[in-house]
């Protein structure tokens, strides 16, 4: 009888801790949902010298979003104009849909190409970061076939 009891014990003790692990996607709930775009940066490396730098941090407009689903989806919408030295850059509207999944504790990541798609194509790394409850960055990196030439994008989102 008392190995019984015992063993009803542990198996209640294995269940509970089995039920509250923490999963790698655990504060994937967090993204869910409309964030819109207040802050883009980007700018250029070549062999680690930044050769150009822009911060944009208004000409935004409600089509410049991402949307994540709690299953995993990400919707990225991007429109609007931006005034630049050189005159007005006029971003087409789009949008594009990919994956996401949890890679640490507060990061994600974007689903990308592991390799280049032609020889002058580029791939794209991209990690979402969580800053706070109602803030996120993009940072996505376009690695060109030109060794040591990348563009950086670090782009901010409010809930």
């Amino acid at each position: 009888m008392k190995h019984k009891i015992l063993l009803l014990i542990i198996s209640g003790i294995l269940l509970y801790m089995i039920c509250c692990k923490k999963g790698n996607t655990s504060n994937a709930y967090a993204l869910t949902g409309k964030w819109q775009e207040v802050k883009l940066r980007t700018y250029n490396l070549d062999s680690g010298k930044i050769t150009s730098d822009t911060t944009y941090l208004h000409s935004f407009t409600n089509m410049d979003y991402v949307q994540f689903s709690g299953g995993g989806i990400c919707e990225i919408s991007t429109s609007g104009y931006f005034y630049t030295t050189l005159g007005i850059y006029v971003n087409p509207k789009k949008i594009d849909t990919t994956h996401y999944t949890a890679i640490d504790n507060g990061k994600f990541t974007l689903n990308t190409l592991s390799a280049l798609p032609n020889p002058s194509g580029f791939i794209t790394a991209d990690t979402i970061s969580e800053i706070n409850t109602n803030n996120i960055l993009i940072h996505s990196v376009f690695y060109s076939n030109v060794a040591g030439y990348k563009t950086i994008s670090d782009t901010y989102y409010q809930k």
